[in-house]
């Protein structure tokens, strides 16, 4: 069988020794890595019918895997950015009442396109803005999206939040083009959607995509966003106890784990349940204003924990230092990509060591190698893949990117890992195989008419924002130009 080699690179393997290989040559068969070395000790084994990419001047990585995001948000870019308080209901209406199965199949394209050319080979995605599962059709949509562009994609599929019974707008092909019915459902309803969803695409095409169990919140009777006040945060109710039963029973028939989000306050009331979505099972994304109790219940539960920076982090902060020197796994997500988030995970992990250096008032805070772990094989380690993903190494799947050092921001020739995450972004990924299967060579992705892609998303989007009566945030605020803050002068859609 044909192979192909990855010549001459700088080879950051990412293993349990952390090796770096010089005029490297990391050769993949099908769709496994079968050799990780020196280019001389292998060069006499290359045939004629052999592929050899010539890496010179490049770094050779396993694929950057993106533990966190939301599906939807591709089509959203900017959409709200002037008036974010009500951002969360701008994306609730779009994505619950006024979508259709077309919108979630070209914003999985979209999305798929950009992480493809981000150097993300695998990412998880949270379905809408609060968790959506009512409609199988949105995740099949998602994953034949992602499987077109040849992305690996993990759908976390799951519950909103209360009250129950919640409402829908699900859309119906007829003969005037198809409308939308308001349907309202029981949690049980909803949870019987979520499982359908899931049996539909885990494991599915050639087993590119995976499903995850993903409730919308960890404890659903606090706050949604935030940490809870510890006064607030003191018991389980009926329901949360309800919600982690079923979704460990989900888990457990469909095989898969759990995924979901947790604040100040969550983790302590979740212990109390013996269904508590805790464990080396779950990876818990967010932990903004978690204190010392409640790190010591992630890491004695071996929980993996995935944080975004944003501003917020400012004030309630994921305590990455505290939760790494306790033992636990911690990876960089993007939470992309919307209101103003790109998929760029080098940009991420250089933005956490930003406010992680400013929340300690100690710039010696993430080392540049500890960063690009945190979104490679400790991101890996967080989806349960560690042992298939994340590393170049022998018998590993052969998702490989490359990364062009031949530039002036990454100019001169040292320290390479250094100027990856200090210097670097998402636009210096040269080279992406997914699955043993080119996806993009230099910078030109293959098999995908990106300007189909984009124009077929943008109408989509177009079309669904004036569906739900948004034309009105399509306009900046009234001080755009002039201001030293955004301000609007007339309430805006709510």
């Amino acid at each position: 069988m044909p192979k192909t080699i990855f010549a001459h690179g700088l080879a950051v393997t990412m293993n349990s020794k952390y090796q770096l290989i010089e005029d490297a040559a990391v050769v993949t068969e099908a769709d496994k890595i079968i050799f990780v070395g020196a280019f001389d000790t292998y060069k006499d084994q290359i045939a004629e019918t052999d592929s050899v990419i010539d890496c010179t001047g490049q770094l050779i990585l396993p694929g950057f895997i993106d533990s966190h995001a939301h599906a939807g948000h591709c089509m959203n870019r900017a959409l709200g950015w002037d008036t974010r308080s009500r951002w969360m209901g701008y994306m609730t209406n779009i994505y619950h009442f006024n979508s259709t199965p077309d919108y979630w199949y070209w914003e999985g394209r979209l999305a798929s396109l950009e992480r493809l050319k981000a150097g993300i080979t695998c990412g998880v995605n949270v379905l809408t803005n609060a968790g959506r599962c009512d409609d199988p059709r949105i995740a099949v949509a998602q994953a034949d999206a992602y499987a077109t562009t040849g992305v690996r994609q993990i759908l976390a599929i799951g519950p909103s939040n209360p009250p129950y019974p919640r409402a829908f707008g699900q859309w119906r092909d007829d003969d005037q083009g198809g409308h939308f019915e308001r349907v309202e459902l029981s949690f049980d309803e909803v949870m019987q959607k979520a499982e359908e969803a899931i049996e539909l695409t885990h494991h599915s095409h050639n087993g590119l995509i995976e499903a995850f169990i993903a409730p919308f919140v960890m404890v659903t009777s606090v706050q949604p966003s935030g940490p809870t006040p510890a006064d607030m945060a003191v018991r389980l109710t009926e329901h949360d106890r309800k919600m982690m039963k079923a979704v460990r029973e989900i888990a457990k028939r469909q095989k898969t784990r759990i995924h979901t989000e947790a604040f100040g306050g969550m983790i302590r009331m979740a212990a109390q349940s013996e269904d508590a979505l805790l464990g080396p099972d779950v990876h818990v994304q967010h932990c903004k204003g978690i204190g010392i109790d409640e790190a010591l219940i992630l890491a004695e539960t071996h929980t993996h924990v995935t944080t975004s920076p944003g501003w917020s982090q400012i004030f309630n902060r994921c305590p990455v230092p505290t939760l790494m020197g306790l033992g636990v796994n911690v990876a960089i997500s993007t939470d992309g990509t919307s209101p103003g988030i790109p998929y760029d995970l080098i940009q991420a992990a250089r933005n956490l060591a930003m406010i992680t250096q400013g929340a300690e008032r100690d710039f010696f805070y993430l080392p540049c190698g500890k960063l690009l772990s945190m979104i490679t094989i400790d991101a890996a380690k967080a989806i349960g893949r560690e042992n298939d993903l994340g590393s170049l190494e022998t018998g590993k799947q052969a998702d490989i990117i490359t990364v062009d050092l031949q530039k002036p921001h990454l100019t001169p020739n040292f320290l390479p890992i250094h100027k990856l995450m200090l210097y670097g972004n998402a636009s210096d990924v040269d080279t992406v195989m997914v699955q043993g299967k080119l996806r993009m060579v230099k910078r030109q992705v293959l098999g995908i008419d990106e300007a189909e892609v984009l124009k077929e998303a943008t109408e989509e989007s177009l079309r669904t924002i004036r569906r739900a009566g948004y034309e009105k945030l399509l306009e900046p605020s009234d001080t755009f130009w002039t201001g030293y803050r955004n301000l609007v002068f007339e309430e805006r859609l709510a």
